[in-house]
């Protein structure tokens, strides 16, 4: 009877424990993350007993968690996707929304700009038409500005999520690597021993962590290490590492994600993919970095062509055109182009500065330029990594010049700049065009929509040759060195009907004997070499057939007021093809931005919805396989109460059987 009593007992309480596991699966049913555990049984080992094998009961094995470990691990993969593409999509829209909004974006108040330049050259002379150009140049300077300013804003939100993400990843290693301690402490090297409660919450806590970031799990032991998606370890058994925020080492304003262990950090960011973290990375590197240089790009290209060009005319008072917008190589801007690496040998006091040469040259990249031993240097340019120049030393103050602009150092400098081998510059051509962009213009009169030469007839002509006025380039020539004035007026003289020379028209001394001409075409006279004698820096057209003797003046253009046509040439900015190395206007390199934008917003929402559908369809998987069933567990209770009553009951007959034998003795 002792042996029915045991085998009774051994029921009881193996069906308790299942009774337990069942009602613990009830009690957690609505635990986000919890396994449903499942109560294992082993039927005892045998007793051989007067020749035959008796049972000797059951034994509660195991209480063990039901789950798929591939559903787990297509559950942490599809959280980082989606969470990627979701983060990137919401940065994409606000990004889209502010490029596409006419009363915000850039392209309305471009338009706004030359089409007042356009009207106010209409009718030079009148002052409220330049006044309303004036005002509109303010305009494009104030949509330039706020343009920058929220694209800083969302710089900054980022930065405020980095820190955010920093401590978030820090407290859940931190609390991974923990409960790998517990559990290696709560198996104790017994294999069939698991915590399967404490298995759970360190799978929600690596579940959490991937929507943060893409972790790659490695289970050693009875300990699970993560690593970053490229392989940067965060948790080893029961170490993690700190993960921080820290600034950019070249720029203040931008922030990065490093790994502290023991006093030593490391910066992580390009080690870091997936997840709202690399949602937010992926977002600053193409689409908010693009934004910036693309729309900067388009500010300098207005800024320097259209000072340019309002410096080669006539303003209203009769002087060579001013600047209307700040200098993109003021001192200041060209400083804010370059910045030194923070790391930087602390015996450097090398300085750089960009200065921009041709807008239409210039790309949306940025550079990175590291200086060498002996003075050897390379240029990377970060959009495709390639070595766009390098030289082997000594440095010298004009360094190279690429893509539209010029590498300035310091060397002459009182004292003059010391660069150290290692030492490494960020180069930002356009990045903060949009911030420097400034109206300097204050009068109308400033608009200088005339020409500066006038070319006539002499009035003794014999020939039938018809002088005009071509075009100004170059307005630093030795001839517009005193104001309102050439020096000397010019006088083309024919010599023949295929051949002219240039005289000064005060002296008659001759500046450029025996140019060519072709009769009865139109020729465009004087040359644009700086080396040639009849290089001024402005061009004239000839018709016609003059002859031998006929002679054309060339004078300042005192009093051509009523004069247009450099401000036709200013509006002509509009639609002119002066950026992207001469293939996009003003207006199609912004629209080629916005473009780029909406096609990155719209490719971001379809990810955003696969991944979503994805998630929860992984999601369902794993509550198919892990998730209390409450109907089946309710069957569950049933049937083990019964086993158990039966068990008591059992035991109930063993006691009653026994009581009956000490009956049979007494």
């Amino acid at each position: 009877m002792a042996d029915l009593l045991r085998i009774a007992t051994s029921g009881l309480v193996a069906y308790q424990g299942a009774l337990a596991t069942a009602g613990h699966n009830v009690s957690n049913a609505s635990v986000e993350g919890y396994s449903r555990q499942r109560a294992e049984f082993a039927t005892q080992p045998a007793q051989f007993l007067s020749g035959s094998y008796i049972g000797n009961g059951v034994l509660l094995d195991s209480v063990t968690r039901v789950v798929d470990e591939f559903v787990t691990s297509q559950l942490r993969t599809d959280a980082w996707v989606y969470n990627q593409a979701d983060t990137l999509r919401f940065y994409n829209e606000q990004i889209d929304s502010i490029l596409a909004d006419p009363d915000v974006g850039l392209s309305k108040r471009i338009d706004s700009f030359f089409n007042s330049v356009q009207a106010a050259s209409a009718d030079p002379r009148w002052l409220p038409g330049r006044q309303v150009a004036v005002s509109e140049a303010v305009a494009l300077q104030s949509r330039f500005s706020a343009l920058y300013t929220r694209l800083a804003d969302i710089n900054s939100s980022l930065n405020a999520r980095i820190d955010t993400f920093a401590d978030d990843i820090s407290g859940l290693a931190g609390n991974i690597a923990r409960l790998n301690q517990q559990i290696e402490v709560a198996v104790g090297g017994v294999v069939a021993d698991q915590p399967n409660d404490l298995l759970d919450e360190r799978e929600r806590y690596i579940q959490q962590l991937a929507e943060i970031v893409d972790v790659q799990v490695v289970t050693q032991g009875k300990s699970t290490n993560l690593f970053l998606g490229k392989g940067q370890a965060l948790v080893v058994g029961s170490l993690a590492y700190k993960a921080v925020s820290v600034t950019d080492n070249f720029d203040p304003t931008r922030k990065q994600l490093a790994l502290v262990l023991n006093g030593a950090s490391r910066v992580v960011t390009n080690d870091t993919t997936g997840g709202k973290l690399g949602g937010v990375l992926q977002f600053r590197e193409q689409v908010l970095d693009e934004s910036f240089n693309a729309i900067g790009r388009v500010a300098i290209g207005i800024a320097d062509d259209v000072n340019r060009q309002n410096q080669l005319g006539m303003d209203l008072d009769g002087d060579l055109g001013a600047l209307v917008f700040s200098d993109v190589n003021d001192p200041e801007a060209a400083r804010f182009r370059a910045r030194a690496a923070a790391d930087n040998d602390p015996a450097s006091t090398g300085g750089v500065r960009i200065f921009i040469d041709d807008p239409a040259l210039l790309t949306t990249s940025n550079y990175q330029l590291d200086i060498g031993a002996g003075g050897s240097w390379q240029l990377f340019r970060l959009s495709d990594s390639n070595i766009v120049a390098s030289g082997a030393g000594p440095l010298t103050d004009t360094l190279v010049t690429v893509d539209g602009f010029t590498v300035d150092l310091n060397l002459s400098e009182v004292p003059p700049g010391n660069f150290v081998a290692g030492d490494s510059f960020i180069i930002e051509p356009t990045r903060r065009g949009s911030d420097t962009f400034r109206a300097v213009i204050t009068r109308p009169e400033d608009f200088a929509f005339a020409q500066p030469v006038r070319a006539k007839n002499d009035i003794g002509n014999i020939g039938d040759g018809v002088i005009a006025t071509g075009t100004t380039f170059d307005v630093t020539t030795p001839i517009f060195a005193v104001p309102g004035a050439l020096t000397p007026p010019l006088q083309i003289r024919f010599t023949s009907a295929t051949s002219y020379e240039v005289r000064d028209a005060r002296t008659q001394v001759v500046l450029a004997p025996n140019l060519p001409y072709s009769p009865g075409t139109t020729n465009t006279l004087l040359s644009t070499n700086p080396g040639d004698p009849d290089y001024f820096g402005f061009q004239l057209t000839l018709s016609g057939s003059p002859v031998a003797g006929d002679l054309f003046n060339v004078q300042y253009n005192t009093g051509g007021t009523a004069d247009n046509s450099n401000g036709l040439a200013l509006a002509a900015l509009q639609t002119a093809d002066r950026l992207a190395g001469g293939s996009a206007s003003y207006q199609s390199a912004y629209g080629e931005l916005a473009g780029f934008v909406g096609t990155v917003t719209r490719q971001s929402r379809i990810e955003t919805d696969a991944g979503k559908a994805l998630l929860e369809q992984t999601n369902q998987t794993r509550e198919s396989i892990s998730g209390v069933n409450l109907d089946e567990e309710a069957a569950n209770l049933i049937r083990f109460e019964q086993a158990y009553n039966a068990s008591a009951q059992v035991i109930a007959i063993a006691r009653s059987t026994i009581e009956s034998l000490f009956d049979a003795f007494r």
